[in-house]
């Protein structure tokens, strides 16, 4: 995740705040969680793979129907563990995790014990009394995704007739509500031309987060790879929002990008004509320590299975059924998750000759799928052409 409001606009604070909480020992602020240097993982936890859309991108392939997922006992065992632990926050998801009968007794068990919680939604059940009831159990941000502002290519990219409106309207009922939110595009060569309109739109909502996500080849996303964007529309894409960013700094919105370590480097090429502000965020993404799969993320699924990223299923290191998490990620790590932890002297190809790599690092889980070898590069990488020309 590259905080490009924070890093562009706000570094000097966001360094400070970090470094003051980390002194006292007080939780780093939710904002600037990415650009700390906390080794607890932020835990995105799948609590159902039952979902009422049917995304052409769904990274968990998602279904109609629940199957195999924790039962709440289980899922109380796991909250209360990951309390105790004092990982910095919990991302609840899906699926679609509101479609979850245990969501709730989650969420609000979560505020009971001091766990700061998100929730990552397709917004269409945000109705009035379920963001009143989010408020209340204290999420600290609702994510939701929308990919278009075209209802058409929207629902048809979800799958469902109507996922527009009701996604618009979730939006408005959590924001309504004094909940934290965020309007989240995946990129895709359908809809990269429209990130200026969908960040117009979501100033015009007075939505406080926007956020692009990058397609990665997992799940069902893996049978669209041919629609990612090529290195010229991402970086388009990239550049005009670290300029937005600058240019915003005054109003009340955040501008970030995730599932893309690489943002970051095109950001300080961006900045080479500029040695002092770069070297700023040279400081925070080295802190960040770019793609952190195994290190600062941690993903469980709805089978409780433990992976080091939710972009790598076939990755399990363990089960919170038979060890807890603890013992997984902290005491007994496999071999597998101890290799993620050193990849960086193991990385190959432009990754491993790259200026960047302790900023970036490159995307493993897409070195996997199109190289066949988690050290392998990136190729999707958008500054290997600018360094080598």
């Amino acid at each position: 995740m590259i905080i490009f409001s924070k890093a562009l606009a706000d570094q000097a604070t966001v360094w400070d705040a970090i470094r003051a909480a980390e002194e006292i020992g007080k939780p780093v602020p939710d904002d600037m969680i990415r650009f700390s240097g906390q080794t607890k993982p932020v835990v995105m936890w799948n609590i159902t793979r039952h979902c009422n859309l049917a995304c052409e991108h769904c990274y968990i392939d998602a279904t109609a129907a629940a199957a195999e997922e924790l039962r709440l006992e289980e899922g109380i065992r796991l909250v209360d563990e990951l309390a105790s632990l004092k990982i910095p926050m919990l991302i609840l998801t899906g699926g679609e995790p509101l479609l979850s009968r245990n969501f709730y007794a989650y969420a609000f068990h979560a505020k009971e014990v001091g766990l700061r919680t998100v929730i990552s939604t397709n917004g269409t059940l945000i109705t009035p009394e379920a963001a009143r009831l989010l408020k209340e159990a204290e999420i600290r941000y609702v994510g939701v995704s929308l990919d278009s502002c075209r209802p058409e290519v929207h629902d048809s990219f979800r799958g469902v007739d109507g996922a527009y409106q009701r996604a618009i309207d979730g939006l408005k009922n959590a924001r309504d509500a004094d909940l934290k939110t965020g309007l989240r595009v995946t990129l895709t060569k359908d809809n990269w031309h429209e990130i200026p309109a969908l960040l117009a739109l979501t100033l015009d909502m007075e939505i406080p987060r926007f956020c692009l996500y990058h397609l990665v080849p997992v799940g069902r996303a893996a049978e669209i790879s041919d629609r990612d964007v090529s290195p010229e529309e991402r970086r388009s894409v990239i550049k005009f929002l670290a300029e937005a960013a600058v240019e915003l700094k005054d109003e009340e919105i955040e501008i970030l990008s995730t599932d893309s370590p690489m943002d970051g480097a095109y950001l300080l090429e961006m900045l080479k004509n500029d040695p002092e502000k770069r070297e700023r965020v040279r400081r925070l993404l080295l802190n960040a320590g770019g793609c952190t799969a195994g290190i600062k993320v941690a993903n469980i699924n709805h089978r409780g299975d433990v992976l080091p990223c939710h972009f790598m299923p076939e990755v399990v290191v363990g089960n919170v059924r038979e060890r807890s998490f603890e013992d997984i990620w902290i005491d007994n790590p496999v071999p597998e998750l101890l290799a993620l932890r050193d990849i960086r002297s193991h990385l190959k190809g432009a990754c491993g000759e790259c200026e960047y790599l302790e900023v970036c690092g490159g995307c493993r889980q897409k070195a996997r799928y199109y190289c066949g070898d988690v050290c392998g590069e990136d190729p999707t990488c958008v500054v290997k052409d600018l360094l080598r020309g």
